[in-house]
């Protein structure tokens, strides 16, 4: 990790949610479940910059988990991200709250249309969930899949209730 990153935490209702800036700005989200406790030693004050990106990053995931933000307005670091896994996150920060796209449908957006499951293996490392709301990805059937988080589908599933979403079985109702 960048010498001058900031570590922060926030402890929402789907569990501790760690921030990691550099002095570009959000380089990573990590949803960390409800058991997770931060540790005192893990915070950190490296850089005034970094510290602002981290400070912005809380404040909007709070807002969001509040149900008073739609959309983030943050600088993102991309450098751990590939330049196809840049594209396929770059396509998926602009799905609208409350919307829904398939793994197929990011694919046909990138030109490769049978490139679903590269899609799929893209956001499965996406270094900023909610940020770039990959929740808001599902499978082709409705089916809720590929959520990294600590309670994985679970938390999906909450993020999509938040935004007004029906699920039942894991499913889109």
């Amino acid at each position: 990790m960048n010498s001058s990153a900031t570590i922060d935490h926030l402890i929402t209702d789907i569990g501790s949610v760690r921030i990691i800036a550099s002095e570009r700005g959000l380089l990573q989200v990590d949803l960390l479940g409800k058991n997770y406790q931060p540790d005192a030693t893990q915070f950190s004050e490296n850089s005034l910059q970094a510290q602002q990106h981290a400070s912005a990053a809380l404040a909007q995931i709070r807002e969001y988990l509040n149900g008073k933000r739609k959309f983030f307005d943050l600088d993102l670091d991309w450098s751990f991200t590939t330049p196809f896994q840049k594209t396929v996150l770059e396509i998926t920060q602009f799905i609208p709250f409350g919307e829904i796209l398939t793994y197929g449908q990011i694919a046909a957006k990138l030109g490769k249309v049978s490139a679903s499951r590269a899609v799929g293996g893209a956001l499965g490392r996406n270094p900023m969930p909610i940020i770039i709301p990959c929740h808001r990805v599902v499978a082709a059937n409705g089916n809720l899949t590929g959520f990294s988080a600590a309670e994985g589908i679970i938390t999906k599933q909450k993020l999509l209730e938040l935004e007004g979403h029906k699920i039942v079985a894991q499913k889109l109702a």
